[in-house]
């Protein structure tokens, strides 16, 4: 019995309560309505990704499309002051930006940051080839 066989994790995932299952859809549509604000940010949302492994996680892929001014972050942040998952992301996407910005790209160019949300959550910065 490997305990990582593809049968024992469908058991895992089917035998989840129906409360884990609302609780995981839930905060899934927690999540995706958050694109909206962080576009108003600067930062669209290009791909979600959603794994319902053991624990769940999720990945929000990102592309810069407009800068804006911490004043204007700001007062975008205080309209949705009540958010808990907004203020963390938002961090994350400012700080990958910053960062970004003072890397000499040379032949490359960053397409995409990935903010990974679960047990370990995390950024990465997807770079690629200019063309």
């Amino acid at each position: 019995g490997n305990m990582f066989s593809p049968d024992k994790l469908a058991e895992k995932l089917t035998g989840m309560s129906d409360a884990s299952r609302e609780k995981y859809t839930k905060y899934t549509n927690d999540l995706i309505s958050l694109s909206p604000t962080i576009e108003a940010i600067g930062f669209k949302t290009s791909e979600i990704n959603l794994s319902m492994g053991i624990p769940p996680s999720f990945s929000f892929h990102f592309e810069k499309i407009k800068d804006t001014t911490t004043e204007e972050r700001e007062a975008i942040m205080q309209q949705h002051n009540d958010n808990l998952l907004l203020r963390p992301i938002v961090k994350m996407l400012i700080a990958a930006d910053t960062y970004q910005s003072k890397i000499q790209l040379g032949s490359f160019k960053f397409s995409c940051i990935e903010v990974s949300l679960g047990l370990t959550p995390g950024v990465n910065m997807i770079l690629t080839p200019k063309d």
